[in-house]
């Protein structure tokens, strides 16, 4: 069996991530009795110690700088899960994966913002379009919903921690800088969640579990994807394998969690992922990026 070459493999693993993340939609929605700062406290504290005996002579060696940069990361990681944890209690599993999925569209819009990187019409095209899914996919009485706006925010943040890792000059091994991350979220939601007086422990072995498999698979097991396969795929690739994530989502949401979507929300759900699709393309040939390069 011929052996994978490194872009192959991470693009693979990658996708097993958003399949990970879809499902996770489901598995927090579940949690209803824990606060979203509990819970994030929880899912990133668990999720970095595990990481921290493989990764403790990696974060002796790096500088200073490194250690500022995966900070910011974490930070804005911390938001973003904010909001998402927040708002997943108060909307479907199925609308909060499609919902996320808009980070795609919202990222070309940061990268303009921050480094004035021009945007092309398929960017502009792919965020009307994404937009205009967005409201069909809510619309119930023709009004965005609280949880629904909530997972919008997040989806800005998520698109800001891409940015981040893409253009952030982090000189150090991907799993120090992933256990970085990791334990600022987790220190950031622990202060939130002591501070407003929620914090507490899972009830029973059930949730244990859910918390457990998350804080390893969804959490520490998935940045590490994460982290590692933005260093050996280009930002395009990656953006349009996280298409899947809205996809898992939507999919886990209506197996696991009883999600039945209007004809109207199908049709939302559809223009977001086909906005989402657009505002990666360069050209009608960038979908030759999906198709790996032979080699040999």
């Amino acid at each position: 069996m011929p052996n994978l070459n490194p872009s192959r493999f991470w693009s693979l693993a990658l996708v097993a991530v958003t399949a990970i993340w879809g499902w996770s939609f489901v598995a927090k929605h579940d949690l209803q009795g824990m606060t979203a700062s509990c819970l994030n406290s929880w899912l990133f504290l668990v999720g970095g110690a595990s990481l921290l005996p493989f990764s403790l002579k990696s974060l002796m060696r790096i500088k200073g700088r490194d250690w500022i940069t995966g900070l910011v990361a974490g930070a804005v990681l911390f938001v973003a899960f904010a909001f998402q944890t927040t708002g997943i209690q108060l909307t479907s599993p199925s609308n909060a994966g499609f919902i996320t999925g808009l980070a795609v569209v919202f990222t070309p819009l940061i990268l303009f913002l921050v480094n004035r990187e021009k945007t092309n019409i398929f960017q502009m095209i792919g965020a009307i379009t994404a937009l205009v899914g967005l409201g069909l996919l809510s619309a119930q009485d023709f009004a965005l919903h609280l949880g629904d706006l909530l997972i919008l925010a997040c989806a800005v943040f998520f698109a800001a921690h891409i940015v981040v890792l893409s253009r952030g000059r982090f000189a150090g091994a991907p799993l120090a800088f992933t256990v970085i991350q990791l334990f600022t979220v987790g220190v950031l939601s622990l202060v939130w969640s002591v501070g407003a007086g929620e914090f507490d422990v899972p009830g029973d072995l059930g949730n244990w579990t859910i918390v457990g498999l998350l804080a390893i698979l969804s959490t520490a097991l998935a940045y590490v994807v994460q982290t590692k396969a933005q260093t050996v795929i280009p930002p395009q690739k990656v953006a349009l394998i996280l298409l899947a994530e809205p996809v898992f989502g939507g999919a886990f949401g209506y197996f696991l969690a009883g999600d039945r979507l209007t004809t109207l929300n199908f049709l939302g759900a559809g223009f977001i992922l086909l906005g989402m699709l657009i505002s990666e393309m360069r050209s009608v040939n960038q979908l030759k990026v999906l198709v790996p390069k032979k080699t040999g």
